[in-house]
């Protein structure tokens, strides 16, 4: 097909025009399936409670109490532009943002002085080359030299920028593991909303500290198609795992809130509690949920924030990370030994997923289990994960570490398991002497590529 040079030139100027004078695209989190699964009376003051605390992708919000490193940065008001009373911003330039990061296109902007102090406005245009910011004009809002103010979440959106670019694809917009090219995915990618990675440095209940999901985003994870990120400075990893916690800790808000709600209130309740046999009016129901949203609905939200933001921060603490008190037991055939005796007993029944050589095929791998979230079983004969993935256990020959190949990184599979899967913590079963036993076993098989 050819074109006339004109038809050419509109085509080519398309993107142009198409790119230019645009504002950010409206993209939202996505909720939970289960969320979507509520009466819509239920599921809208959960999506606004969201919305209200988390905000969407383009513009993040912030609240005291969550362990994130939002980024505030103040500055003040240099000059304000004259407007018409026509126009809907206001623009002024701004100083002391020399040193921010220079993306800060719909971040919430606090003013502590001045008539607007108190207020939160949105910055809906930022050029970095002039310092100039617009805001929506109010009549709370009026600028004038000198009046100072808080931009928020700067560091919040350097990681967000660094993650849509780098992860998003795979991980989603949420952080819920569906981005497009995850259904090409085996093993699919982690759905961070329940707060659980596999590989941490921590005991067994508790959750990973950022130390171990940035050596996750540098190493990336063998076997799998997370790939290592070690292009990347440190202070970029540290942004994508600030951000990347932040979706963790949105995610398990949404899940603890909906989990109150679900039994009373899901669709399918509802239904039957206002069906001929439930024997409830649906206006009945309907004021039950009314009252129950007026009245204990905040502090079910206060909670499911505040417990979920006290289990990230208690991670990061230095006693929330397994230390074996007792050095590496020498590797010695004495020691292999012992530790194959442990490996083949029912003290730790490692052979009944691992098979009695280590190969991945133990009698647990025929049965069909249940799933403890349903309490059915899996269609599939095997072990499965909590997010529903079917979950060879792994072979042993194969070389492959997927939480790291350092002794101590063995170690701490073994003490505490790998979390979010069958694999179990022997940390209070198995001395430290007998895990060290065994690690001299695991990593003593020799390399076979079948």
């Amino acid at each position: 097909m050819r074109f006339g040079l004109s038809r050419l030139s509109l085509l080519l100027l398309f993107p142009l025009f198409s790119l230019t004078g645009c504002e950010q695209p409206q993209v939202n989190f996505v909720f939970s399936e289960k969320t979507n699964e509520l009466v819509p009376e239920a599921a809208k003051p959960v999506k606004e409670a969201l919305v209200r605390q988390f905000g969407n992708p383009f513009e993040l919000t912030q609240f005291e109490g969550l362990p994130t490193d939002f980024g505030d940065v103040e500055g003040s008001v240099k000059t304000v532009q004259a407007s018409s009373g026509e126009e809907k911003l206001i623009r002024f330039q701004v100083e002391g943002l020399q040193d921010a990061y220079p993306k800060l296109l719909g971040l919430p902007l606090e003013w502590t002085s001045g008539k607007g102090q108190g207020q939160i406005s949105r910055i809906k245009e930022y050029n970095y080359e002039t310092g100039t910011i617009a805001v929506d004009k109010t009549a709370d809002i009026d600028p004038q030299p000198g009046d100072t103010f808080l931009v928020e979440c700067t560091r919040l959106q350097f990681g967000r920028d660094l993650y849509n670019r780098h992860c998003m694809h795979c991980h989603g917009m949420s952080g819920e593991g569906t981005g497009p090219t995850s259904r090409y995915l085996n093993p699919p990618p982690r759905d961070f909303r329940q707060g659980i990675y596999k590989y941490t440095s921590t005991k067994p209940t508790a959750k990973a500290q950022n130390a171990d999901l940035e050596r996750t985003v540098k190493e990336g994870i063998a076997g799998t198609y997370m790939p290592s990120f070690k292009l990347l400075t440190d202070d970029e990893v540290s942004a994508i795992v600030n951000y990347v916690v932040w979706l963790s800790i949105r995610g398990e808000t949404e899940k603890k809130i909906v989990d109150e709600l679900f039994f009373d209130y899901s669709k399918k309740v509802v239904a039957e509690r206002t069906s001929e046999d439930g024997g409830e009016s649906r206006e009945d129901v309907m004021e039950e949920l009314k009252e129950y949203m007026e009245l204990d609905f905040p502090d079910t939200l206060e909670f499911a924030t505040s417990s979920v933001a006290e289990a990230w921060e208690e991670a990061n603490m230095e006693d929330a990370v397994v230390v074996p008190e007792t050095p590496r037991v020498p590797d010695t055939p004495e020691s292999r030994e012992r530790g194959r005796k442990l490996y083949l007993g029912d003290k730790t029944k490692c052979a009944t997923c691992h098979g009695p050589q280590g190969r991945g095929n133990g009698t647990a791998t025929q049965d069909f289990w249940t799933n403890p979230a349903t309490n059915e079983k899996y269609p599939n004969r095997g072990l499965h994960d909590i997010w529903g993935n079917q979950l060879p256990p792994r072979d042993l020959h194969r070389g492959i570490y997927r939480g790291g190949r350092r002794p101590i990184d063995v170690y701490r599979r073994m003490y505490s398991g790998i979390k979010g899967t069958p694999m179990p913590a022997f940390g209070g079963p198995l001395s430290d002497e007998e895990l060290w036993d065994l690690v001299n076993y695991v990593m003593s098989l020799p390399y076979s590529s079948k």
